[in-house]
Parts: structure tokens; sequence; C-alpha cells
């Protein structure tokens, strides 16, 4: 059976097609992860409410095939309802269908958390309007987020052609102008940003978070996994311990 160690479900807010790429990328043999479609394709707020009526459904969908664990994509979704609802969105999946149930974002909070990251930059590919909601969300969660930016991408699909060096580029930007950071956080899970994780953490001396790292993570402790992944930061080589 594929999947005999864990299998991860993921509620994907569209596609989810980088994330699932970068899990087997990074993930040995004995993990599988089951994606479901969402419904949003421009990232403003009539596709966030569509997709969050989906939620439960899709989350009954990867129950019913046998997940250990569940992660919901789309922090956007979470920052848009406010701190807070991702703590609520948990209880109450779990609660119901018995099977570990998480928000991306809270995998996310618990990942910089985990490495000590306090004061950080973020570095997303989105617009200005969702940044501010990421950065108001982050800091009523304790950080301190010195500096923030994004590309500017709406149209959801634009994700997946962005450079495979893009998020290292202005991530490491960022870090220049706020060098007293604890660490850089990287959100989206449908941009490429795993290839460099290694490089940037090296160069800077400091953690790297990224949503494609933070959901693996999370969603391999919900399910009580124990592995050494190497070469792609240090959040994933601390699932070793």
């Amino acid at each position: 059976m594929y999947g005999w160690r864990a299998k991860i479900g993921h509620v994907a807010p569209s596609r989810g097609d980088t994330l699932v790429y970068e899990f087997y990328q990074m993930m040995p043999e004995g993990f599988m992860m089951l994606n479901s479609t969402g419904t949003i394709r421009q990232l403003v707020d009539a596709d966030f409410d569509r997709q969050l009526q989906r939620i439960e459904e899709a989350a009954q969908d990867l129950v019913e095939n046998k997940c250990d664990a569940i992660i919901i994509g789309g922090s956007p979704l979470f920052t848009k309802l406010g701190y807070g609802s991702d703590i609520e969105m948990e209880k109450k999946l779990t609660a119901r269908f018995g099977v570990p149930t998480s928000p991306g974002i809270t995998g996310e909070i618990a990942a910089l958390r985990s490495l000590n990251i306090k004061k950080l930059v973020v570095a997303t590919p989105h617009e200005d309007s969702l940044n501010d909601r990421m950065k108001a969300f982050l800091e009523a969660s304790g950080f301190n987020v010195l500096k923030i930016q994004g590309y500017g991408v709406r149209k959801n699909a634009d994700l997946t052609d962005m450079d495979i060096h893009a998020a290292y580029r202005i991530a490491k930007k960022l870090y220049d102008q706020a060098r007293e950071a604890d660490g850089i956080f990287v959100p989206c899970p449908r941009w490429p940003t795993i290839t460099d994780v290694d490089l940037l953490e090296r160069e800077i001396g400091k953690p790297v978070v990224t949503s494609c790292q933070a959901y693996i993570w999370h969603a391999l402790k919900m399910a009580k996994v124990k592995e050494c992944i190497e070469g792609f930061g240090r959040l994933m080589a601390s699932l070793a311990n």
C-alpha cells in the first residue's frame, strides 16, 4: 500500500500542485499526499468565501480516504476571517471527524515559534491587501513583522509560473533591509520555494520557513511521524527529533 507510513490530506484552495510536487521532492518512500481541488481562481474575497463553503465537504472526502492528518490550505482564508479563526476551525473539524485537521496557517505559526522566530521579514507573491492581512494576523499572534512585501500576483494560476528563484530573491532583499530579524517567512505553497531554503539559511545564518515546509511539518507532527529530512532547511530537519 502506498502511504503506509502516513497519508496526508490537503484541502487545496486551488490545485495544490506545487505543494504536492514539493512534498514528493522532500519525502522518502512510504508517504502519500491526497489532494483536493479548490475553487480559488483569483486571490480575491469572493473566491475566498466560495472556498470556505466547501472545506468541510473536502475534509470529509479525505477522511473517508483514510488520511492520518489533514491540512486546510489557503492562509488568506483565515487572515480574512481574522486572528483565532484557524484555531476555531481546527477544533471544530477535528472533533467532527476524529482525525487531526488543521489550517495551514496554524502550522505556519507553530513552525515559526518552533524555530524561535519572533522578529521576521515576510516575502510573498501577493498583493498589498493580502500582505496587510497577513501582517495583522502575525502581529496578533505575537510576532514583530519588520518587513513584508510581495510580487502583486492576483491570478492564482500565475503562481506556478513564477521563476523558481523568485522567492529567494525577494526574501534576501527584505532580509538585507532588516538584518535584526530572527528569520524569514515565505507564505503561499503554490509558488516554488523549497529549492533555495537551505542556501538562504546558510547565507543569512538564520532559519527560513515556507508554507510548503510548514504545512508538511505540521501534518507529520499531527500524524506522530519522525523522519530525518535533510537539505531543505532547519524546519524539516527538526522532524527527526
